[in-house]
């Protein structure tokens, strides 16, 4: 389709090499600007989007056999001039050969940045009438100014979607004196109206954060919950239309190279988005794009709490430690040993007579002083030191005892239990419990591709002999207070959203690993960039953080107040070119 142009096309290639592109028609000069134009834009171009390398592209087989050596030397040596002048790596190819490499078969239009010279003559309509150009490509136009020479005029090219029509805005404008004057704004700033574009939207039953709700036909017509008010702020946003499909499960892909769920769904192009809570696993990587990261969360094994024992015979023994017991023993036998050393040591003093009422015999002693601590009374002594031992006794009886029935207290009303297991070792050699974990999903395929050992039998053992997997978190949950035993793997938000909706109380295992949850797109998906800017205004402006927050409790007053907010600042920060969108420039 570009054999029949008349222009000059330079492509700039954005990450890890550049592109410059030439063509010509087959009667006309390669090069339609002097060199001096090509070398200063080429190189102001190349520094503005950080570029690595240059390929310059030519629509002819053979620019140097066909046009003869002026033409072929004219490439040649501009090539010659971007590497020994500023360093920069450049090389001539056949365009019709870089199409045909397999090197076009991984590279998205988009990723390249493109720049084409134009005559002034050569209509828009005329030149792209058979070319998509997608919404976040980066494909400028450079036109010479007609009233001043050596300034050219760079416009940006794009389309909604395929066959709709070319948008343009300006870019920039060089000279030879001042250079380059690109955009102030990043890419998606500058592009931040999608027209009302449809997009068609995948989401599966998830209560509370994902919830259909259909009109009289059966026809999905929006999504409640915590991502149905994330895509209603996305809409507003990027002013857009949704269209709804459900799908039965997450999905996951399949040793076939076939995808299930709304993975497939995704990978198959029955839908563009999927808003819905997914782990960014290297598996998914391969066939779905993300958005930038929602939230990150751990994943853990959860059962029902056992319950506690109705009769604790240890309880009363619980409020103090074995030492505090042991110190407690060898006080009374001091103070018993004390009692009878002093009474018979006056049996033998000649100026003290005996204590005719007192008991001398060790065993006895002891028995009193242990009825002391019950809160019994001693026999008075008629010798002073032993009543001073008394009071002591006494006092330490009242303190201790103070103590242990304020602790025994607190033991016999605080209902405690004992965990079976904490680790999914534990679970594993219990025995008696099952396991399960959402079917067709990203949970199962971690277990399923795990190379954890304890994990792995885990799976053979357990997992396996599940005939009917949980839909949803929710279902899995509740299956764990219904049924005897049974374990559950989920996010930890979801189990802290879902606690209040079942009917038992939920305990966690030791974390199994950590995850990082986002939504997912077709594959190169044009509109990614585009939401993930959204997405980012809504992160730094605080609205995201608070709808996590405060989506499980508000009522729909609240939300709707929350969602006019994040609208109203949306649509400033194209007016006034906020700085809270952390969006790298260049674009």
């Amino acid at each position: 389709m570009f054999q029949r142009k008349y222009e000059l096309i330079a492509l700039a290639w954005a990450t890890t090499l550049s592109l410059l592109t030439f063509e010509s028609a087959r009667c006309a000069n390669q090069l339609i600007r002097p060199f001096n134009v090509y070398e200063g834009l080429i190189k102001d171009i190349r520094d503005y989007f950080n570029n690595t390398c240059i390929i310059l592209l030519h629509a002819n087989p053979n620019p140097i056999e066909t046009q003869g050596l002026v033409e072929g030397d004219g490439l040649l040596y501009l090539q010659r001039r971007l590497s020994l002048n500023y360093n920069i790596r450049a090389v001539i190819m056949d365009f019709n050969l870089f199409n045909t490499r397999q090197v076009s078969t991984w590279i998205a239009m988009a990723y390249p940045t493109w720049l084409v010279f134009f005559r002034n003559e050569t209509e828009y309509a005329d030149f792209f009438s058979e070319i998509y150009i997608p919404f976040d490509c980066k494909f400028m136009v450079a036109r010479s100014s007609a009233n001043e020479s050596g300034r050219e005029i760079i416009t940006e090219v794009y389309q909604i979607d395929r066959g709709k029509e070319l948008k343009s805005n300006q870019f920039g404008v060089w000279d030879m004196g001042k250079g380059l004057k690109g955009p102030t704004r990043g890419l998606f700033l500058r592009r931040n109206n999608l027209y009302g574009q449809n997009i068609r939207v995948t989401s599966v039953h998830d209560p509370p954060i994902s919830l259909f709700h259909r009109n009289a036909r059966n026809e999905i017509t929006r999504i409640s919950g915590f991502f149905g008010e994330v895509i209603l702020l996305l809409q507003e946003g990027m002013n857009c239309t949704f269209t709804y499909k459900e799908a039965k499960s997450w999905g996951a892909c399949l040793s076939n190279s076939t995808c299930t769920g709304a993975v497939g769904m995704l990978t198959n192009n029955e839908v563009d988005f999927a808003a819905t809570e997914f782990m960014m696993t290297s598996d998914r990587l391969e066939v779905v794009s993300f958005t930038t990261p929602i939230y990150t969360t751990k994943c853990r094994t959860y059962i029902k709490r056992p319950a506690s024992a109705n009769v604790k015979w240890d309880a009363y023994f619980a409020p103090f430690s074995a030492n505090t017991w042991n110190v407690i023993a060898l006080f009374m036998v001091i103070m018993s040993g004390s009692i009878v050393f002093i009474q018979k040591f006056f049996a033998f003093a000649p100026l003290h007579p005996p204590d005719a009422h007192s008991s001398t015999r060790f065993t006895e002693i002891l028995f009193y002083v242990i009825g002391a601590f019950c809160s019994q009374g001693m026999k008075q002594s008629s010798l002073d030191p032993v009543r001073m031992v008394h009071f002591v006794i006494h006092i330490t009886a009242v303190v201790i005892l103070a103590a242990y029935s304020a602790s025994l207290i607190s033991f016999l009303a605080v209902s405690t239990f004992v965990m079976p297991f904490t680790t999914m070792d534990g679970l594993l050699k219990d025995g008696t419990y099952r396991f399960g974990v959402i079917g067709d999903s990203a949970d199962f395929s971690f277990f399923q591709n795990t190379s954890d050992r304890i994990l792995s039998v885990l799976f053979d053992e357990l997992l396996m002999k599940e005939t009917h997997l949980p839909n949803n978190y929710m279902d899995g949950l509740k299956r764990v207070c219904k049924e005897d035993k049974y374990a559950f793997m989920t996010l930890d938000n979801m189990a802290a959203i879902l606690q209040q909706r079942v009917d038992c109380k939920l305990e966690p295992l030791d974390a199994i690993t950590q995850t990082t949850i986002a939504m997912a797109l077709r594959p190169n998906s044009p509109y990614r960039g585009i939401i993930n800017a959204n997405l980012l205004l809504l992160r730094d402006s605080g609205i995201l953080q608070r709808m996590l927050q405060t989506q499980w409790s508000v009522q729909p007053v609240a939300v709707s107040m929350l969602s006019l907010i994040a609208i109203i600042i949306i649509n400033l920060s194209r007016n006034l070119n906020p700085l809270i969108l952390h969006e790298n420039l260049p674009n």
